[in-house]
């Protein structure tokens, strides 16, 4: 597992772009798609990442039948940003979702994302580089 560091918890939480990030995932035969998500994201731990799961059909189809998933962050004004890579579960029940539903109270899942790998997605000659 990699570990988010203060930083990155910070840029995900105030720096990056509001309320956006994009999730990669792939269908069980490799078809890749990509998601934009408005919502919440919660970081429980320094090894994972939480997001709401609001009209997410697809995306939610990938991580069940292959949960290798990536999500990226990025602040288009200073054009830094972090992609993390990780495996994923849909959690549709429990206090995970308990607690998310109390930022919104509608939801029906959540995806918890254990972060394996971290990349820097920064303008220049670090763009790429993994770093955890």
């Amino acid at each position: 597992m990699a570990k988010l560091t203060p930083e990155m918890k910070n840029f995900l939480n105030k720096e990056r772009d509001p309320a956006q990030i994009f999730v990669g995932t792939a269908t069980r035969d490799g078809i890749p798609n990509i998601s934009i998500k408005g919502t919440f994201v919660v970081i429980p731990d320094d090894e994972t990442i939480l997001f709401a799961d609001v009209y997410s059909s697809k995306t939610l189809e990938n991580v069940k039948r292959n949960p290798n998933v990536t999500i990226a962050a990025m602040n288009s004004k200073t054009f830094k940003g972090y992609q993390f890579k990780g495996k994923a579960e849909v959690v549709e029940s429990g206090p995970v979702l308990e607690d998310a539903r109390k930022l919104n109270p509608g939801l029906k899942s959540v995806t918890r994302v254990k972060v394996q790998e971290i990349y820097l997605m920064d303008y220049g000659p670090q763009a790429g580089k993994k770093i955890a």
